[in-house]
């Protein structure tokens, strides 16, 4: 079932990677879509006011973006169905064990903690302050550890497990150079609720050396990896996969699976919008400059430079990367130019957004069946509503 499912998304993305595979930071104008004019012209002709209603509310877009995509499947096709775990949350949990998570977040390790139902000993993965493991605990008695890269997350979290007289050892280690790999046992039951990009997959590899009898896992953020491109984690998609032996996916590809933020509040939707903007024009004004076509990088910064002005922004560009300009005096025509890239930008992923899940999918079902070619008995489903957290796709494995 689980090869089934993967190859149907598989040409299903094949077909349409048009219109999904591009990196959109790195065009003056709309994505070509293959030639598709009538689209582009369609999307040209969208008003902010509508832009809004079809970010929040892509169904209402879909009729008419079929008229252009033929091939295009709802966000709610058959296709993309998982089957629900119980999403019920239990609101008596005792204050303590609550203390220091925030709302959403201990519905997610509330959800997640559900799919735990046998004595083996838990270990919990890239654990931060150990929360999900506490109330595994609290609800099975299991036993339970812990590991964390950050020595301070773990000193905090041992306080807060001496706080509540539960025995959770943590274990300081850096899960990506293997340094967690001799916690892994066979009679072990290993968790990891939003471990990013390359920290689930080395525990998907390690527990498959190691022979852990079962692994739950909530994967997210794919692209954050130390390849430059989509490494395979089954060998059934890295040879049979009609996608890889198309086109190489890129990190903006595997970004484009986890952009969704549906969780975002007003505010933080606000500044998005103004860190992107602000980017395409930066962008502009370095190929103004520079005399180039080719576009310039931009990594993490100080949120803080959002409150400032965008002048305050180009100038710790300028020094973070060195570059030898000045800046002009009126940098107005540039914000003006990032602002058209943008409005481009943001109406070209109303036709991207059709695409995330099922390319979060394809991953998923990936790793799925890596673990299911080593033997584990494998089943994908979702642990929590997507309002609580996007990244709600569970894969749960046992030998």
């Amino acid at each position: 079932m689980l090869k089934h499912n993967f190859d149907k998304i598989d040409r299903y993305l094949t077909a349409t990677k048009q219109y999904w595979h591009y990196n959109a930071f790195m065009l003056n104008d709309y994505p070509t879509f293959s030639g598709n004019s009538a689209l582009i012209n369609f999307l040209h002709r969208i008003d902010d006011n509508k832009l809004l209603n079809y970010q929040k509310n892509p169904a209402s877009l879909y009729p008419l973006l079929k008229q252009f995509i033929p091939e295009l499947l709802n966000i709610n096709d058959p296709l993309f169905d998982i089957n629900n775990n119980n999403l019920t949350h239990d609101l008596d949990m005792p204050f303590w064990l609550k203390k220091g998570i925030k709302g959403r977040k201990w519905i997610q390790i509330d959800r997640f903690s559900n799919s735990i139902d046998e004595t083996l000993p838990v270990l919990e993965w890239c654990a931060g302050k150990g929360h999900l493991g506490r109330l595994i605990h609290y609800k099975t008695k299991n036993e339970i550890s812990a590991v964390e890269w950050n020595a301070e997350l773990c000193n905090q979290g041992l306080a807060l497990a001496q706080q509540q007289s539960i025995l959770q050892p943590f274990f300081v280690a850096n899960v990506l150079l293997g340094e967690g790999n001799q916690l892994l046992n066979k009679e072990q039951h290993v968790v990891a609720l939003h471990a990013c990009g390359d920290l689930h997959v080395h525990l998907i590899n390690g527990v498959k050396k190691a022979l852990t009898e079962k692994v739950t896992i909530s994967p997210c953020c794919y692209h954050l990896t130390e390849h430059d491109s989509y490494q395979a984690v089954s060998s059934y998609a890295l040879q049979q996969s009609q996608l890889l032996s198309s086109i190489t996916l890129s990190k903006q590809d595997l970004k484009l699976a986890v952009t969704q933020q549906s969780t975002s509040g007003e505010r933080q939707t606000q500044l998005n919008d103004q860190e992107v903007w602000w980017r395409l024009s930066f962008d502009c004004l370095q190929k103004a400059l520079l005399k180039t076509e080719d576009y310039l990088t931009v990594p993490s910064f100080p949120k803080t430079l959002l409150s400032n002005n965008f002048r305050d922004f180009a100038e710790w560009v300028k020094a973070y990367k060195q570059l030898d300009i000045e800046l002009p005096a009126d940098l107005s025509m540039y914000l003006v130019q990032g602002k058209v890239r943008f409005n481009r930008l943001r109406r070209g992923e109303l036709v991207s957004q059709f695409f995330r899940r099922s390319l979060e999918l394809w991953l998923v079902y990936d790793r799925a069946l890596s673990l299911q070619e080593a033997g584990y008995q494998v089943n994908i489903s979702i642990f929590c509503d997507a309002n609580i957290t996007p990244r709600n796709l569970l894969i749960q494995a046992s030998r």
